[in-house]
């Protein structure tokens, strides 16, 4: 028996509905009453789904894959002993075996990854009255809800790169999702603009933000303003 399964990586989003390939190829003729299948996280060994003999076997179904999980029964005669997982988990991360009995034996592991876009970035400046060239003032840069880990990089109005100014707090939320936070510390001058982006290293994608500071010789005032937008991701072609 030969076994197939993807060699990249799978990319779900999280909340969404995922299928995980897994087909095989038998010489010998067997019938459909004899095939079993059976998914297993590579490492824990925890069952995720079992079938066999016509019918899904769960009793031994890890708790948190209870109601999220199904095959392709009806195509079993066809090679497909594919997983269905429902409503993708930050925690469904990882490798997952399949495991196909039918006149034969074989099984093959798969890499799943979790994606989550991050939410537009949102530029706040502090102290925000009173400033004065030469000010020390903060800007700070917060996205919520993403995963995994996302890269942040601020530049000036030319371009210059002032990563290396910068605080970072990455926090998750009870579901593993990520908000980062970066503050950048910069002495302020005239008609400064500076710019955030935040991206998702998985998905292609990032969240681009930019403040412009004006601070005239005569009266004193500052203004903010942000134009934050998302390129469209980009999914692997597995997804």
């Amino acid at each position: 028996m030969e076994l197939h399964v993807p060699e990249q990586p799978v990319v779900a989003l999280h909340g969404s509905d995922v299928t995980l390939n897994c087909s095989f190829n038998q010489t010998v003729p067997f019938n459909l009453s004899d095939v079993s299948v059976f998914w297993q996280l590579t490492d824990t060994k925890r069952s995720v789904h079992g079938y066999s003999k016509g019918h899904d076997q769960l009793v031994d179904q890890a708790e948190a894959f209870a109601n999220r999980t199904s095959l392709f029964p009806t195509q079993l005669g066809m090679g497909n002993a594919s997983l269905r997982l429902s409503r993708v988990l930050v925690a469904d991360e990882g490798s997952y075996t399949c495991f196909v009995s039918a006149q034969g034996y074989s099984s093959a592991a798969l890499l799943l990854q979790v994606a989550a876009p991050y939410t537009k970035p949102v530029l706040t400046l502090e102290p925000e009255s009173n400033l004065r060239p030469g000010d020390e003032v903060a800007l700070t840069c917060i996205a919520y809800r993403g995963y995994p880990e996302g890269d942040v990089i601020w530049q000036d109005g030319s371009g210059r790169n002032l990563t290396d100014n910068i605080t970072l707090s990455v926090v998750a939320n009870e579901e593993g999702l990520f908000t980062v936070t970066s503050v950048l510390s910069v002495v302020l001058e005239p008609n400064s603009t500076y710019s955030c982006r935040i991206i998702n290293p998985l998905l292609g994608e990032e969240g681009f933000g930019f403040a412009t500071i004006s601070v005239p010789t005569l009266s004193f005032y500052w203004s903010l303003m942000v134009l934050s937008y998302f390129l469209p991701p980009t999914m692997p072609p597995c997804l």
